[in-house]
């Protein structure tokens, strides 16, 4: 087979797979552009999710006529000259390769004006074919109006996702880019309606406030932290609340958002000891470095970096999280431990035998680094409570995901008394590190995590108490307000239906204001805010589909419900409450939590006594 020079247009669509991959490839490459040009008022225009039209505007430097005959040329870029610049890059392009590759597999119109020429210039670009440039009247700056995306590409349109979805993922974008730039205007308008229009020069804690509403803004620390010669500034969560997804979760260099397992993991084991297990915290941190000590040309879509000194990145991530959160101080040293019952209200339906008490048990919470972690090595606490000869023999042994099930009376083989010792599960041992209860069984040992077996336990009886009472609404006497973020704004409006169905009854105010008159009857009324704002985000991190969407938001309610009021791993149990834990867990359902994590490990006797050889 003969070898041929491919043709320059088909060369670029090709690349452009790289690039552009949605409509957002799109926003994000002009908007990144614009900035690089020190616009400080930049608007996107999208119809259809940016697949028929996307259009920004820009009041930057402008381009000149000169450049404009080579800007949709692979590899011309006025960000370089020569290698040394590239290891010391600032802006977000570098590559040349965005416009060429846009321009290729679309429909496209440049107008801009420099403020030292006479009048503006005008280029059109069909499908990489640039026409002759025109003169134009025009304001400096820029704008670009992209048309048609992967006309000439059909395959690709298959691809997308539908204009919604593809409209949240932009939406998304210019959030985030907005929270790095809060000095720089950012307006967003999706088929003719005003999403967002967020002012020049605000602070980071007003753009806060503007995109994710009041009681997240009031609920942040601010860091500023330096160290060998590095920067860590911006916000993180109070450590009394925290999340069940990691939608709030942005980590710049240099103000380009990037993706990194490394700080990610700094960051998760400062707040090891402050946040429930399974929870996560909100952070928006930009980290300040040396051009030279970071790497952004790992990858095209800039993502992905890589630093030079790892373990120095690590260090000043966690001591910047972990100094503020120590000063907080808010360790507690009691925490409630409480029946899925008191969550809620009280139904007349309620069985005569049902328990109302709340016990207090001590919290003794230590550090906790999970073993077999990439980074484990740089935290400063480490786990030395198992020798590598007992990791050895636990994890060799297999793992149960036997059924919970009602076991008959052991009291013939354990000699069972009124010592609280004894349960229906067998014999309680002991706990261990505060969170594991250990058991002895007829058949061996087993392991419980103690929150994920309270998770469980707290899930069903609410699944239970809902099937018995039906949906029920309960008025409120006074209204909660609630003014939400433009993302949790968008996400009520399209599942607003759902809501009602499940018993919630909402007034739309001015603004991204709402007022919640009535509640479903199996939310306690204390705790109405919380809830709601972490179904909105649980909803929004899953996406549910139409046919599903009411029993799955349920669900995710009841889970979300039974995590918040389970027993929290690394608090001290009395023997009373594991007594009474084990023996609520005589129920017939899957022994995992309702997030999907084991609640039990079981060691075999016979694989135990092989272990040691007998």
């Amino acid at each position: 087979m003969t070898i041929i020079k491919l043709d320059k247009n088909l060369a670029n669509q090709i690349a452009a797979g790289e690039v552009v991959e949605k409509p957002f490839s799109v926003v994000k490459e002009l908007v990144e552009n614009s900035i690089d040009a020190n616009a400080n008022n930049i608007k996107v225009e999208i119809v259809n999710g940016g697949i028929d039209e996307i259009i920004i505007t820009d009041n930057g430097t402008g381009i000149e006529k000169s450049d404009l005959e080579v800007i949709a040329e692979k590899y011309s870029t006025s960000k370089i000259k020569n290698l040394e610049d590239l290891y010391k890059v600032m802006t977000f392009g570098f590559r040349g390769e965005a416009m060429a590759s846009i321009s290729s597999v679309s429909k496209m119109q440049i107008i801009s004006k420099t403020k030292d020429s006479k009048s503006g210039h005008l280029l059109n670009i069909l499908g990489g074919e640039k026409e002759e440039i025109k003169d134009i009247g025009a304001e400096v700056g820029t704008k670009i109006i992209v048309q048609n995306l992967f006309f000439n590409t059909p395959a690709r349109l298959n691809y997308l996702k539908k204009p919604k979805t593809e409209y949240g993922y932009i939406l998304k974008y210019l959030q985030e880019v907005s929270l790095a730039y809060p000095e720089i205007g950012f307006e967003f308008i999706s088929d003719g309606k005003n999403i967002f229009k967020y002012r020049k020069n605000e602070n980071l804690k007003d753009r806060i406030y503007n995109i994710f509403g009041e009681d997240f803004s009031k609920n942040i620390l601010e860091i500023d932290f330096s160290m060998v010669g590095m920067k860590v500034s911006g916000v993180i969560s109070d450590p009394k609340i925290s999340f069940m997804n990691k939608n709030k979760q942005l980590i710049f260099v240099n103000r380009r958002p990037i993706k990194s397992v490394l700080i990610s993991k700094a960051i998760s084991d400062a707040y090891n000891r402050f946040i429930p297990h399974n929870n996560y915290p909100a952070y928006i941190l930009n980290l300040e470095i040396d051009p030279t000590l970071v790497d952004v040309n790992v990858h095209p879509r800039k993502l992905e970096v890589r630093f030079a000194n790892e373990q120095n990145i690590f260090r000043v991530f966690y001591h910047s999280i972990d100094e503020k959160l120590n000063s907080v101080s808010l360790i507690k040293n009691g925490t409630d431990f409480t029946e899925a019952e008191d969550i809620f209200t009280q139904s007349s339906h309620s069985s005569s035998h049902s328990l109302h008490t709340k016990e207090i048990c001590s919290q003794d919470t230590k550090h906790y680094t999970p073993s077999g972690t990439k980074f484990k090595d740089y935290s400063p606490y480490k786990n030395t409570s198992v020798n590598p000869g007992q990791s050895q023999i636990i994890s060799s042994l297999a793992f149960s995901e036997k059924i919970l099930e009602p076991k008959k009376d052991l009291s013939e083989d354990l000699n069972l008394t009124n010592d609280l010792h004894y349960t229906k599960l067998g014999k309680i041992i002991g706990q261990a590190h505060n969170s594991y209860i250990i058991v002895e069984t007829k058949n061996g040992i087993q392991i419980y995590d103690q929150h994920a077996l309270a998770e469980r336990i707290n899930y069903e009886k609410l699944v239970k108490k809902s099937k018995e009472n039906g949906q029920n609404c309960q008025w409120l006497l006074i209204g909660e307000n609630i003014t939400l973020g433009i993302n949790e704004f968008a996400i009520l409006e399209e599942n607003i239906e759902t809501f009602k169905e499940m018993g919630f009854d909402i007034e739309f105010l001015a603004g991204n204001n709402i007022i919640i008159n009535g509640i479903p009857d199996f939310i306690k009324k204390e705790n109405i805010k919380n809830m709601f704002l972490a179904i909105l985000d649980d909803i929004g991190e899953h996406k549910f589909s139409k046919s599903k969407t009411l029993e799955e938001v349920k669900n995710k309610i009841f889970a979300y419900t039974a995590c918040r009021s389970a027993i929290k791993f690394g608090n001290k149990l009395s023997l009373f409450e594991i007594n009474k834990l084990l023996n609520d867990a005589v129920l017939d359902y899957s022994a995992t939590c309702p997030h999907g994590r084991p609640v039990i490990f079981e060691i075999d006797l016979e694989d135990l006594k092989g272990k040691y050889e007998r």
